[in-house]
């Protein structure tokens, strides 16, 4: 397989199993093998369903595609396992999910509290928030804590919905401003999902960028400059694999080796 087969085949969109390991020898005889761990989404709304299916794009109808959580889960494989191959733009875009994933959760959390205070205001009135007789489960598989932190965005978006739909049943809410908000909510979910499609796997690396070489500035062209403080590690995923530590470490062992004598 040459380089370019290489790149491709690193770049497959595809959805990973969950593999748990502390130890990249387990698995072998005189180790515990490795550890497998499942999860369970419940949704009970179709929009929290299309957007966990997401959408494929159709020309004729001239409708984009819409990111769901599964292709969202499988772009951040990319993300991930560059980041453990000290791509900056890597941790960059992770920063960048971390960061979309945590305002839109903050909004989808104030709105509930807005709507859970809106079912309570009577006193002798109250009103049960509605539950679907037949969630759909969807077991998940991811190997990423950003997948996970996707999914819970979901789940927060669809209990959104339901007491957003409790609260127009019940009349306490009129149509247009629940329809508004449901939509409100289904765009923070998608646009959180969305930031992950800004990556180009490059096979850039730190010291790419700071040789200022062709592999860095086709990554520039592609992806713009990477922020200094994310090159030097002054800001940092609050996730990151294994890989990507050891890699951190080396750096900033490297930083300390080649620091020039200062001592008078």
């Amino acid at each position: 397989m040459n380089t370019k087969e290489k790149q491709q085949d690193k770049s497959k969109v595809t959805i990973e199993s969950e593999i748990i390991s502390d130890d990249p020898n387990s698995g072998s005889l005189s180790s515990p093998g490795p550890l497998r761990g499942t999860s369970q989404l419940i949704l009970e709304t179709r929009k929290g369903q299309m957007i966990f299916e997401g959408r494929r794009p159709d020309p004729d109808k001239k409708k984009a595609a819409i990111i769901g959580l599964k292709t969202f889960a499988s772009y951040l494989r990319i993300v991930w396992d560059a980041a453990g191959n000290n791509d900056p733009y890597a941790d960059w875009w992770l920063l960048k999910v971390e960061r979309e994933i945590e305002s839109k959760e903050l909004w989808i959390k104030n709105k509930y509290k807005e709507y859970k205070k809106i079912l309570g205001q009577l006193d002798n009135l109250s009103h049960e928030i509605a539950h679907s007789i037949s969630p759909i489960k969807r077991e998940l598989k991811f190997s990423i804590p950003y997948s996970y932190r996707g999914a819970m965005l979901l789940t927060k978006h669809d209990e959104l919905v339901i007491i957003i739909m409790t609260a127009n049943h019940v009349g306490l809410v009129e149509s247009q401003r629940a329809h508004y908000d449901i939509e409100h909510s289904a765009k923070a979910a998608r646009t959180a999902f969305q930031a992950v499609t800004g990556y180009r796997f490059t096979g850039v690396t730190r010291d790419d960028v700071y040789a200022n070489n062709q592999i860095a500035e086709k990554a520039l062209e592609l992806m713009g400059p990477c922020p200094i403080k994310i090159l030097d590690d002054e800001v940092v995923p609050k996730f990151e694999s294994g890989k990507s530590m050891i890699m951190r470490k080396l750096r900033q062992k490297k930083k300390i080796t080649n620091k020039p004598n200062t001592a008078t």
